[in-house]
């Protein structure tokens, strides 16, 4: 079954006549590494030296000025930051940036000096900013990123990745900026919260000293009523007295001869009416001083109170304000707005007070002069009395003086009796309002106690970050999620994951030179007597040594010269020399079935192969025809043999030998019908249609 020993090398011993035949033994022997090493190598670490690529930055960005937390402009530059961050990145996985102008970056990108241009607009500060006011300007910054595809395609892709993860960097960063703002707010709101319920502790005691005065003002107010009651009813009927008084004084000049028997008690009676009058003058009079008193108390009470009450109005007006800065919620703000209403209200409520306690005072300092004036009169009617009684010849003429002083005694009574009775009146309108004012005042204490106890509630709140918690929740929250991606078998450059796919390609290339070289079939081994398995054999086993010089030859300039990492290199041997023999084999089928027109088919094949292998995207991105192909084609085997054997991971590794195997028993087996086929002369093989 087995070819002689002697019986393979004859194929072999053709080219050693001379030096060019050996010369193309070694030529066909080193193809596969040519071909290999060379796609490998070159193809080894692109994205490692990106910064040997020229890309340029236009930075239109101008720079602004933002309020800080403390009230003060600071600048914000974010163009200026992103490009100094870009072209300070000197990583080889980086392009070497170069910061220029627009000109110069458009006819660089036209001429390939720049692979890509970024250009930052001049409105990226602003937009970045545009977060810390009104959410209706809120706008989203945008990057202007352009590559040229004529240069080339792939540079497009990887400028994209450079840009993303730039911009990642960069909003995070703003966001962290943004976030650390609006924890610091909420710091800020706490102390503004608790300050605001200080300012209501301190309103609810004034409003407690408002009630407490409020309260005296009424006990006061309620005893001024008393006695402006009994004031005018004493007024009342003195103004009785001095007009029936008036209508003696009448009768009196009517008939001095009457009078001057009559007049005998007037000097006592007299006497006693200057006593009375003097009385309700100095009862008039201390009632004026207690009336002054009040008035005074209510005045120089007040003022303290309505400066407590202005400055809770202001401190609730600035909480408000701070509120809706802080962007907290709206009902919490418009509370201490409706707070401060209730204490400007207050106020005026207040100052109400003051008027009404001041007109009385004046009310009462007119019947305090009033009755000094009656009680003067009668003084002086008692003192010249005793005269009148002395002296009747002058009766007439002091009788009609004393007539008209009784008629203003009687003017000045009705005066003070109506003055009396709007004191009363006034009195009850003032003890009324001084209950208002302590209903008032009572209820503002409540209130202010309430809004203390809510202020107070509120403030425990809101939360209060340090520095460190403030930083750690801004960066947290700018960045919620970060990857953990773990690779199974990780490769350690792009060449080495492309390795399998070009060396499954570098030894089928290898094993179509072998047979553009050798002849698959040997004309002694066709002659002789030999089966067509021997026969096939003997044409297989120069090709297989060849091919195994060529595995060889590849897998250690790869390991070795241009530095592939393989996790198991036996195995990588192991396999590569089975693929080289499996490719052999087909190749050799390929040219004893067709003879040169095989290698036309040989190509159509590792063309169907090379797209159905799965070598550089999965597979499953293919067409379906591919997806039907993959299983069914040797080299999608071998580089997935290939690439268990670089990356690590030897699961499925043994049954892609097996079929590997399986694929060059039933190459042997065509080649051994070819022979066969070969074996029996015909007109077609003695003259052949088509000669390649």
């Amino acid at each position: 079954m087995f070819p002689s020993p002697s019986l393979p090398w004859f194929e072999l011993a053709r080219f050693r006549r001379s030096r060019i035949t050996r010369a193309a033994v070694l030529a066909v022997a080193i193809v596969p590494l040519f071909y290999g090493a060379l796609y490998i190598w070159a193809n080894l670490d692109p994205t490692g030296r990106l910064d040997n690529v020229q890309a340029a930055v236009v930075n239109e960005d101008e720079m602004i000025e933002v309020a800080g937390q403390d009230g003060e402009k600071q600048p914000v530059a974010v163009g200026r930051e992103l490009a100094a961050n870009l072209i300070g990145d000197d990583s080889r996985n980086n392009y070497d940036w170069l910061l220029t102008d627009a000109a110069d970056a458009r006819a660089g990108l036209a001429d390939g000096t720049y692979k890509a241009v970024l250009t930052i607009p001049k409105d990226l500060s602003k937009a970045a900013t545009s977060t810390s006011g009104d959410p209706s300007a809120a706008v989203q910054g945008r990057l202007d990123l352009k590559t040229n595809d004529a240069v080339n395609f792939v540079n497009g892709q990887i400028a994209d990745r450079i840009l993303d993860a730039a911009k990642s960097s960069l909003n995070a960063q703003v966001t962290e900026t943004y976030l650390g703002n609006l924890y610091l707010g909420f710091t800020d709101i706490k102390a503004s919260l608790e300050e605001a319920a200080d300012g209501a502790g301190q309103l609810a005691d004034g409003a407690g000293e408002l009630t407490d005065g409020a309260n005296q003002l009424s006990d006061g107010t309620a005893q001024l009523a008393d006695g402006a009651t009994t004031l005018a009813d004493g007024t009342r009927r003195l103004a009785t007295g001095a007009n029936q008084l008036d209508d003696g004084v009448g009768q009196l000049a009517g008939g001095l001869g009457e009078l001057e028997d009559r007049t005998a008690p007037l000097p006592g009676q007299t006497e006693r009416l200057a006593d009375g009058a003097e009385q309700v003058a100095t009862g008039v009079a201390g009632f004026d001083r207690i009336v002054q008193q009040v008035a005074g108390a209510i005045s120089g009470s007040t003022d303290e109170i309505d400066q407590r009450l202005g400055t809770l109005e202001q401190s609730l007006r600035d909480a408000a304000t701070t509120c809706r800065e802080s962007g907290a919620p709206a009902a919490q703000c418009s509370d201490l707005d409706a707070a401060a209403d209730s204490a400007a209200t207050a106020r005026t409520q207040l100052d109400g007070l003051v008027g009404q306690a001041g007109t009385i005072g004046e009310q009462s300092a007119a019947l305090s002069r009033g009755a000094r004036q009656v009680a003067d009169g009668n003084r002086e009617l008692a003192d010249n009395v005793p005269a009148l009684v002395g002296a009747i010849g002058d009766a007439a003429d002091g009788a009609d003086r004393l007539r008209s002083g009784t008629s203003q005694l009687a003017d000045g009574a009705d005066d003070a009796a109506t003055g009396a009775d709007r004191l009363a009146d006034g009195a009850g309108q003032l003890t009324d309002g001084a209950n208002q004012l302590a209903d008032g005042a009572g209820a503002l204490r409540d209130g202010a106690l309430e809004l203390q106890s809510g202020l107070s509630d509120g403030s425990e709140q809101v939360p209060d970050y340090t520095e460190d918690e403030r930083d750690q929740l801004a960066k947290t929250a700018a960045t919620p999620v970060t990857d953990a991606a773990d690779r199974l078998n990780k490769v350690s450059s792009y060449g080495e994951g492309l390795a399998p796919y070009f060396m499954a390609l570098a030894l089928w290339v290898g094993a179509m030179s072998i047979y553009l070289l050798l002849r698959p079939l040997s004309a002694r081994a066709v002659a002789s007597a030999a089966g067509s398995v021997r026969t096939a054999l003997a044409g297989f086993v120069p090709g297989a040594a060849l091919s195994l010089v060529q595995a060889v030859l590849l897998v250690g300039v790869l390991l070795g010269v241009v530095g592939v990492g393989a996790s198991q290199p036996w195995l990588l041997l192991g396999l590569a020399v089975l693929t080289g023999l499996v490719f052999t084999a087909i190749n050799q089928t390929f040219i004893a079935w067709f003879g040169g027109a095989g290698r036309f088919l040989a190509i159509v094949f590792v063309c169907l192969q090379l797209t159905a292998a799965g070598g550089t995207y999965p597979i499953e991105t293919s067409p379906s025809f591919f997806g039907f192909l993959h299983s069914l084609l040797p080299m999608t085997y071998a580089v997935h043999g290939f690439r268990a054997a670089t990356a690590g991971g030897t699961e499925g590794v043994a049954f892609d030998a097996f079929v590997l195997v399986v694929f060059a028993l039933l190459a042997l087996g065509a080649t051994a019908l070819a022979a066969r086929r070969r074996q029996r002369v015909s007109i077609t093989r003695l003259h052949p249609t088509l000669q390649v």
